[in-house]
């Protein structure tokens, strides 16, 4: 009998659910979910790319190596410690990879400048984004979702309205994309 991954196995029984019902129920890790111990690139790669999965379309490479690497050097996220990567690291790059799909590098440096001169906490500021991620792509694909409009309270009013609405236009993005690839399986 054949070895059956859980998460592998989470994601195929996921699939088979409606798509307003998959995008209810993403939850990103927060910081706390993440692996304590210090991790190597691949492993950081895989754990991006799970975590990403549900705002990503299918069969599209969320990040590579190269990818982090040029990060680093155009220092949007910290270099690794003895090529290890920490929580922060991977918080860094959910955010970074997640934003990508709609920001140019050079914004979203400019999104990590803003959070860097906050004085913030930043894995509450991280939680907090997560958590209106969520909330943002539950608004969007389910009609009968409270239409409220989520607030960060962890950062100043000026980074929490570039946060906000750079999160409302990930959610809005996924949306379209997510609803014409459905159809496009339709034909």
């Amino acid at each position: 009998m054949a070895h059956v991954n859980k998460d592998e196995a989470a994601a195929a029984e996921a699939s088979r659910l409606p798509l307003s019902e998959r995008m209810a129920h993403v939850h990103i890790s927060r910081i706390s979910e993440l692996p304590r111990i210090e991790l190597y690139l691949d492993q950081v790669l895989a754990i991006v790319a799970g975590e990403l999965a549900p705002v990503m379309l299918p069969g599209e490479v969320a990040i590579t190596g190269s990818m982090v690497n040029n990060y680093v050097k155009q220092k949007v996220v910290p270099a690794p410690r003895r090529k290890r990567y920490t929580r922060r690291h991977v918080a860094s790059l959910l955010f970074v990879t997640a934003m990508k799909r709609v920001y140019s590098i050079g914004q979203i440096a400019s999104m990590m400048g803003m959070i860097d001169r906050s004085d913030v906490d930043v894995s509450a500021l991280y939680d907090e984004v997560v958590a209106l991620l969520e909330q943002s792509l539950a608004q969007r694909f389910c009609d009968g979702a409270p239409a409220a409009e989520p607030r960060l309270t962890e950062a100043p009013a000026e980074l929490a309205r570039v946060l906000e609405a750079a999160v409302a236009s990930l959610a809005a993005k996924v949306y379209v994309e997510q609803t014409l690839a459905l159809q496009d399986e339709r034909r």
